[in-house]
């Protein structure tokens, strides 16, 4: 199996990879330096590259759930996210909603919603309708009847423009994608030439274009054919992998070995602090401590300070991220106090009741830490209940804070505690987002903190 790597985890998990098995293709030179790689025969079959929010990786391509089992072996506060992507449904439309501008398509046991802005006049409610799924938002899954074709290297796009990757850098490889795909033949479809089309030989890459483009004959045959919603084509499958601090610290640890490595160094990287990062290993030859000092001194002056407005990141694994936004009340090196203001009409996590006209939050974070502690309060300053958040380690940067959410939490009204959400922690496991192991420490946590006097 053949994996090309890029982004701020590149250097480690090329070492790690290839100790394992895989072979690397196209190495980037400051990788192919530390690692004297060489490069692999051919094209890649899977591709790594940073998640947009650097928190850790992409792996898509042929046998990538084979690299997401070597790595669910080696660390065990990963959170892996599998999203099948583009899969194709015969549809019939359930409903027409005005209010909410969308259209309810039954795809065959569950839901998915078009866009009637897009629409207006051309469906009707019990029209029959091919669709794709083009993203999910909470548990319905949004449609397109705009196609894509996924393919290995390139996705067509029915009535699209041709595009290519912007992982490829090379101009005379994007030119040749562009020609090659002008020159195809193909009507009425744009092209995306995915990364993995880098270096591919043009006859292989015609013959991929060339079935992709029978495949819509086929899929509009099976489409007549069905006569109930349901799944005609299955999508494609990417795997998005978020890190915990304790894979940071192994990936810092492999690292070192190979190339002038400061201590958290992906902790900074990960928080868009490359280039503090790249100076302090610049340095290489200083007494690491006092380049360690020096490089905390320039990140706790920009920040968390009092006054300043701060953002907590808490990672919902297996659906969108919430943002929480406050200004600190106080921040020193052992933990940062947020208030934080609370949306009327909304309801309080796990401690229920109303959130009511000038209710606040007093957040509490401290780095490292497993728990983040929430206390509620009216406008009088009188408590409405705790609630108190298990994660992996918080990691506190000078604007924000980050963690992945374990879902299992602790509430706290009238001096009494008890644990919720304990089944959502095993969903978690069932599955396969996060390992036995780190499910089984957030258990720990929650049972220690019921186990606590309540102050």
């Amino acid at each position: 199996m053949k994996i090309k790597i890029r982004g701020i985890y590149a250097t480690a998990l090329t070492h790690l990879l290839s100790e394992t098995g895989f072979d690397i293709v196209s190495p980037s030179k400051a990788v192919s330096e530390r690692l004297d790689t060489k490069d692999a025969e051919g094209s890649a079959d899977i591709l790594i590259y940073d998640k947009e929010d650097l928190n850790g990786i992409t792996i898509n391509g042929y046998g990538a759930e084979q690299v997401v089992e070597k790595l669910r072996k080696y660390f065990s506060d990963i959170a892996v996210k599998k999203v099948e992507a583009g899969a194709i449904y015969a549809g019939k439309i359930k409903k027409i909603v005005n209010e909410s501008k969308n259209i309810i398509v039954n795809i065959g046991g569950e839901e998915g919603i078009l866009n009637l802005q897009n629409y207006w006049g051309f469906l009707r409610e019990g029209e029959r309708v091919l669709a794709q799924v083009k993203g999910i938002i909470g548990s319905k899954k949004i449609l397109s009847t705009q196609l894509r074709l996924f393919g290995n290297n390139v996705i067509l796009i029915k009535d699209g423009f041709t595009k290519v990757s912007k992982h490829i850098q090379s101009p005379s490889e994007i030119k040749r994608l562009v020609e090659l795909g002008k020159n195809s033949g193909i009507k009425g479809w744009g092209l995306l030439w995915k990364s993995l089309a880098e270096g591919k030989p043009d006859a292989e890459l015609i013959e991929e274009l060339n079935l992709l483009a029978q495949e819509e004959k086929v899929l509009k045959e099976k489409f007549e054919q069905t006569a109930e919603p349901s799944l005609i084509k299955p999508g494609s499958c990417n795997y998005f992998v978020d890190f915990g601090p304790a894979t940071k610290q192994k990936l810092d640890k492999i690292r070192e070995g190979l190339a002038p490595t400061i201590v958290g160094h992906h902790f900074l990287k990960s928080g868009g602090y490359s280039l503090l990062a790249d100076f302090a290993e610049s340095l290489n030859g200083l007494d690491n401590n006092f380049v360690i000092d020096r490089l905390n001194t320039v990140l706790h002056r920009e920040g968390p300070k009092e006054k300043q407005q701060y953002e907590i990141i808490h990672k919902k694994l297996g659906s969108r991220d919430v943002v929480m936004k406050g200004i600190i009340e106080k921040a020193d090196a052992n933990e940062v106090i947020i208030r934080r203001r609370l949306m009327e009409g909304g309801r309080f996590d796990g401690i229920g009741g109303a959130i009511e006209k000038d209710d606040y939050a007093i957040t509490k974070i401290s780095p490292n830490k497993w728990t983040v502690i929430h206390k509620y309060f009216n406008k009088n300053g009188i408590s409405k209940g705790v609630y108190i958040n298990i994660n992996t380690p918080v990691e506190v940067y000078p604007k924000f804070a980050r963690y992945l959410d374990l879902e299992i939490d602790v509430i706290e009204r009238d001096t009494k505690r008890e644990i919720v959400d304990a089944e959502k922690l095993k969903h978690l496991v069932d599955d396969g987002i996060i390992s036995k192991e780190l499910a089984d420490e957030a258990i720990k946590i929650a049972n220690k903190l019921v186990m606590e006097e309540v102050k």
